[in-house]
């Protein structure tokens, strides 16, 4: 497949917005524009409502517009003669800088043979360490939290039929 994202979109004006007529899942909505609105597979979009609040300047008093109001950002996955699938590319947001400094302490991290086989004795310097280990399995929980982050994608934010959409 051609790299689509670079390509710009060439339709006939008019074209956008598009509207969502259908809402699969949080995930994945039917646009009312497809194949012969040169939508192609791999192309973004955004999902966005109108705010019924009319924006003026508190100065001069003009018209500023309507805020658009995001729902979310996706991919078109599907494309039919008058429809298109968006699915929603959304990725959580993630400390990438913590991210990174947890793998390098967890990669520094000295192992044991065995770090089942030693019990350690119910005295200060055994709790000190059982307290060690314990601090250690935690940093170790949240960096596998964060590596599974990275390939989640997050779903549009409440998305309804009537919504708008236009390439990005």
């Amino acid at each position: 497949m051609e790299n689509v994202t670079e390509t710009p979109l060439l339709s006939p004006k008019g074209t956008f917005p598009a509207t969502v007529v259908k809402v699969i899942d949080d995930y994945k909505l039917v646009m009312n524009r497809g194949e012969q609105n040169g939508i192609r597979e791999g192309q973004r979009m955004m999902v966005y409502r109108i705010d019924d609040e009319e924006i003026l300047d508190p100065h001069t008093g003009e018209s500023l517009g309507f805020l658009e109001l995001v729902r979310g950002t996706g991919r078109i996955i599907f494309v039919q003669d008058k429809i298109s699938i968006i699915e929603s590319d959304k990725k959580p947001d993630i400390d990438l800088n913590k991210l990174s400094y947890l793998i390098v302490e967890y990669l520094q991290k000295p192992r044991e043979l065995s770090e089942l086989s030693y019990i350690p004795p119910l005295t200060p310097s055994g709790i000190e360490y059982l307290a060690k280990k314990e601090l250690q399995s935690n940093r170790e929980r949240e960096l596998k939290s964060m590596i599974d982050k990275l390939g989640e994608r997050l779903p549009f934010e409440n998305p309804q039929v009537g919504d708008l959409v236009k390439p990005i």
